[in-house]
């Protein structure tokens, strides 16, 4: 890990760097290409901001939606964990467990986990 400038830094400058390009770009095809590259360096930024504490979340829904378990030890094996939670999830959703009364459980976690992945990759604020 470096001490300056950091990866968001960085990231920062080229993300900017890009969206000038597109400003002054030459025609409507390198405009596009060139905000497209911004627009992908803006998803990765906020990825690196965000996910740590989005992935805690997702986790701590999925808890109170299949029953505790340990967290896995880094970033990795916790990605990899939860989509395979997430399966057992769907699963579960499919077999009709989170039908009727339970849907009221199961509701505030989609939406929390989706609102959060749409905060990764829109450009926007979301509520």
């Amino acid at each position: 890990m470096q001490d300056r400038p950091t990866a968001v830094e960085l990231l920062d400058a080229l993300g900017g760097f890009m969206r000038d390009r597109a400003e002054n770009a030459r025609d409507r095809w390198e405009r596009f290409q060139f905000q497209v590259a911004a627009n992908s360096i803006g998803i990765i930024k906020r990825e690196l901001e965000l996910e740590d504490g989005f992935m805690q979340a997702e986790w701590q829904g999925l808890d109170r939606l299949l029953g505790a378990e340990s967290m896995p030890e880094g970033q990795a094996a916790l990605a990899t964990r939860l989509s395979e939670r997430n399966g057992e999830l769907a699963e579960r959703i499919r077999r009709g467990e989170f039908d009727g009364e339970a849907e009221a459980r199961l509701l505030p976690y989609l939406w929390e986990t989706i609102v959060n992945k749409v905060r990764v990759a829109s450009p926007n604020e979301v509520p």
